[in-house]
């Protein structure tokens, strides 16, 4: 691959995971981890692997395209459904 291509997978990555960590922690912020267990686990596995991958690619290391279209599909999902998230539960 280019170098042209492999810096912009690297900075699609990066800003990507950050999004993908905010989510994430604002997801958990709003999730009662008593109510709902098994979502919150999930959104902890999500932000720790998102945080994971962030770290690894500042380091240098090279990022699988494969990787930024996941963290692209995970963005895609929690803005999609953020209104699921928040709705009022009463």
């Amino acid at each position: 691959m280019s170098t042209f291509l492999i810096s912009a997978l690297t900075a699609a990555d990066v800003f990507l995971c950050v999004l993908v960590v905010i989510a994430a922690c604002d997801y958990l912020r709003r999730v009662r981890p008593i109510d709902e267990p098994l979502l919150s686990i999930a959104f902890y596995l999500v932000a720790i692997g998102a945080f994971g991958s962030f770290v690894t690619t500042m380091q240098g290391q090279l990022v699988n395209p494969f990787g930024v279209i996941l963290h692209g599909g995970v963005v895609a999902y929690a803005w999609a459904r953020r209104g699921h998230v928040f709705e009022v539960k009463g």
